[in-house]
């Protein structure tokens, strides 16, 4: 019975919000409905209840329906693509046409491509799957039990059985056995060779390609790489004491790794100079295309083609500015997140994009789009992400601030009370069903319990929800 009622309130509250517009601007019945109707003001058709609970919201040719926080859905009108949140990010469900995919955290993902008759399903770490027309793309593995897996993990195969006693890995003619994974490892292939016993020995080799050499791992290593040119890459370390870093352009040393050591880099690289005295705190470096000044936690500076950083007393005070054609971006951060303030510059107007943790979050598009909000913990985090913003953020909304093209809208404990200013100057107040006034046309009490109408110049009292 009780799943029926709710169904039946849902059901009412969503007839509510596809209700044809009325001549009010708003209709407010807090907590129960609250609902705007777009208009030549710009303002949205939005439908609400329960405070930020239930939602329906029109933004183009997208509609948004929101339960909070269980479910946000955003479906668009033009194109019929369709998502699906439930708790987000915990459950996720996507509709674009014939690709059908979701995924719960990405742990457990699903993917259908109907034209291509292609479904991959996986359930991190246990099942992975993929079914196509092409047996050559398609793969089954259960772990631990065995299986095989197909272009994952930068391999062009994967085989494994009783997982760790059998791993094998294929990339292009090179295989690799590990019996038991990651202990015993044997390398082969037509230019391909190596043995390795984790983490005591191991080397492996590519003819003109690369030859690598470990001992007690991670302690020792001898890495040469790119065995056809003039000057291989190779990397040497007996750690912590000593590392080297040698290619063409290129010499880095490193003493009492990480702390101390130099690098230079001349042609054909970019010229640059850096001196670690005690990494990552005290570097200098100079070049070409960057330049480190670094005297942690005091000062930083650092700078590369279309991007400066600066930190002041770390981690108090950080400034970052990019630039790249027709935008520059200016973040300044306190304590890293606590209070952000970041600035766009395009050629023809800025916006802005404030927050102080969790109090309040500003944004402005610098168009016709400001909006403020008081108390907003999560925006700050994923100021980008469009989900947690309509289906997290609006829960939070002591007080909203939003304008679009010149209609100002305050609202308070999620549209209990509601005060706004339209592009023509005109005001309205709105204090759930207890009063309403909008300004040279009426004010009323309960809806209509008492009240006065202007009309032609002329103004008249209402009473006992009489016009």
């Amino acid at each position: 019975m009780g799943f029926r009622r709710l169904i039946g309130t849902l059901s009412g509250f969503i007839l509510l919000a596809l209700l044809p517009q009325l001549t009010a601007k708003e209709l407010n019945l807090w907590p129960a409905f609250v609902k705007q109707w777009d208009s030549p003001q710009a303002r949205l058709d939005h439908a609400g209840s329960l405070g930020p609970i239930f939602s329906v919201t029109d933004q183009g040719d997208t509609r948004i329906l929101s339960i909070r926080p269980l479910w946000t859905s955003f479906t668009n009108a033009q194109t019929g693509n369709s998502s699906r949140h439930i708790l987000y990010p915990l459950l996720n469900w996507f509709d674009k046409g014939d690709v059908q995919y979701g995924h719960a955290f990405n742990i457990l993902q699903y993917r259908h491509n109907a034209p291509r008759e292609d479904t991959f399903f996986q359930f991190v770490p246990f099942i992975f799957s993929r079914k196509t027309p092409d047996p050559e793309e398609s793969y089954f593995a259960l772990w631990p039990v065995g299986g095989v897996l197909k272009n994952r993990l930068s391999r062009d195969r994967i085989t494994f059985a009783a997982w760790p006693l059998f791993v094998r890995t294929q990339r292009d003619d090179e295989t690799r056995t590990h019996v038991p994974y990651p202990f015993l490892q044997f390398l082969n292939g037509p230019r391909s060779r190596g043995f390795g016993l984790w983490p005591l020995y191991g080397h492996f080799q590519r003819d003109n390609d690369y030859d690598h050499t470990w001992a007690l791992w991670p302690f020792y290593y001898d890495y040469k790489d790119k065995l056809d040119e003039a000057v291989p890459y190779a990397r040497f370390g007996v750690l912590p004491f000593y590392s080297r870093e040698t290619a063409e352009g290129l010499k880095s040393e490193t003493f009492v790794w990480p702390f101390f050591g130099y690098t230079l880099e001349n042609e054909p690289r970019t010229m640059y100079s850096e001196n670690r005295y005690f990494w990552p705190l005290f570097v200098q470096g100079r070049g070409e295309e960057r330049y480190v000044n670094r005297w942690m936690p005091f000062y930083t500076d650092e700078r590369k083609p279309g991007y400066q950083k600066h930190w002041y007393l770390w981690p108090l005070l950080e400034t970052e500015r990019f630039e790249q054609p027709g935008l520059t971006r200016e973040r300044t951060s306190f304590l890293y997140f606590l209070y952000r303030d970041e600035r766009q510059y395009f050629a023809d107007t800025s916006a802005r994009l404030t927050f102080l943790w969790p109090f309040f979050g500003y944004w402005n598009d610098g168009y016709d789009r400001r909006q403020l909000q008081v108390l907003d913990p999560l925006s700050v985090f994923f100021p980008s992400n469009r989900k947690v913003k309509e289906n997290w953020t609006p829960l939070f909304a002591l007080y909203r601030f939003d304008e679009r093209s010149g209609n100002a809208r305050h609202s308070v404990l999620w549209d209990m009370v509601v005060w706004e200013k339209d592009p023509e100057g005109l005001k309205a107040i709105y204090a759930g069903p207890l009063f309403e006034w909008v300004e040279g046309s009426h004010w009323e009490l309960l809806k209509g319990l008492v009240g006065s109408r202007r009309e032609n110049g002329e103004t008249r009292t209402t009473t006992f929800w009489r016009d």
